[in-house]
């Protein structure tokens, strides 16, 4: 019994974390060609940006479906997340039931600037959206961004 609980246990695990596509700022991710699409390199600080291609199995990010997933590398180091997280059709801007989720994750209130709700905490950078551009592969998104600061890119 208890063999049976730890291989349960164990395959739990495993299926979990191999199937999950979270990414963090600062993990190591080598994007293979099958699960990542190469969109562009930037000249100026060198972060190659991937959009995910993979099968998203976790369908919601705080809240709200997730419909594509950006990240930024540098030197095999995630610099930059960008959740494009589909709106609901009753959401007016970034819902308030999506802003009281992030909230909860930071330790500083988001401030309010030009349609952007953002924190600066220490060298990372937090905004949310509502937005229909070239990174939302112009759909209209809550736009989930999380990212190293640009001076800190740059070197």
């Amino acid at each position: 019994m208890k063999s049976k609980t730890i291989i349960l246990a164990l395959l739990l695990f495993v299926s979990v974390h191999s199937f999950s596509q979270k990414f963090y700022l600062g993990d190591r991710l080598t994007p293979k060609s099958t699960q990542f699409k190469l969109l562009g390199i930037s000249s100026a600080t060198g972060v190659h940006t991937y959009k995910y291609i993979g099968a998203i199995t976790e369908k919601y990010f705080f809240n709200r479906r997730i419909g594509e997933i950006v990240v930024g590398i540098k030197n095999g180091i995630i610099v930059t997340t960008i959740y494009n997280l589909i709106p609901e059709k009753d959401d007016v801007g970034v819902p308030q039931s999506t802003l009281d989720l992030v909230q909860k994750t930071i330790p500083f209130p988001l401030a309010y600037v030009n349609g952007v709700y953002g924190a600066n905490i220490d060298n990372m950078s937090i905004s949310l959206s509502r937005t229909s551009n070239a990174i939302t592969f112009h759909k209209d998104r809550i736009m989930f961004l999380t990212s190293v600061k640009n001076s800190i890119l740059r070197q």
